[in-house]
């Protein structure tokens, strides 16, 4: 049986190394090409610092920009497509108001039980009453559509130049380091 046989069996099939060389072994065996500890492959020792981490700042905040610019038109689409639902849904409900209070008109001239017209005269009421919410609804989502449009050119209006000047790179601005406790 060899000794690799014998070390894999002894320590649950892992083979364990049998021989390790030295630094120094390694230097006198002629592999002297590698860079000492330290070293760099250019011989200056050390490496210039990269400014990486800062684009990768410039170009997140770019896309912070343009993302909130166009989630609030998003918003404001959004909005716009609710008010113009809830106005669809007001016309069917008035509709359907009018249709009621025409079947207990008819009903009632074919001597229906007044306890029978009564109560699709008050189903047509409570349908316009519901209009009265649904127009408030219609008219929020109105206002909400303008208030985010009108937040999203603010936004662009504040800060479209501090962008603009980010982008270009002829702004010297502090490391966000500097702002984190503020």
């Amino acid at each position: 049986m060899s000794t690799e046989a014998e070390a894999s069996a002894g320590s649950g099939g892992a083979i364990e190394p049998t021989n390790v060389q030295t630094s120094s072994e390694v230097t006198a065996s002629g592999a002297s090409d590698l860079p000492a500890p330290g070293e760099g492959s250019d011989g200056g020792g050390e490496l210039a610092p990269l400014n990486s981490g800062r684009i990768v700042d410039v170009i997140a905040d770019a896309l912070t920009f343009m993302l909130v610019i166009a989630r609030l038109g998003i918003a404001a689409a959004a909005m716009r497509l609710l008010s113009q639902a809830v106005k669809g849904a007001y016309s069917y409900v008035e509709d359907c108001a009018q249709t009621v209070d025409g079947l207990a008109d008819v009903a009632a001239s074919l001597a229906v039980d007044d306890s029978v017209t009564s109560s699709h005269h008050d189903a047509a009421a409570t349908m316009r009453e519901s209009l009265e919410l649904a127009d408030a609804l219609s008219a929020e989502a109105a206002e909400m559509s303008t208030e985010f449009d009108n937040a999203a050119r603010d936004h662009a209006s504040d800060y479209g130049d501090v962008n603009e000047a980010m982008q270009s790179g002829t702004a010297d601005v502090a490391e966000r380091e500097w702002y984190s406790n503020r």
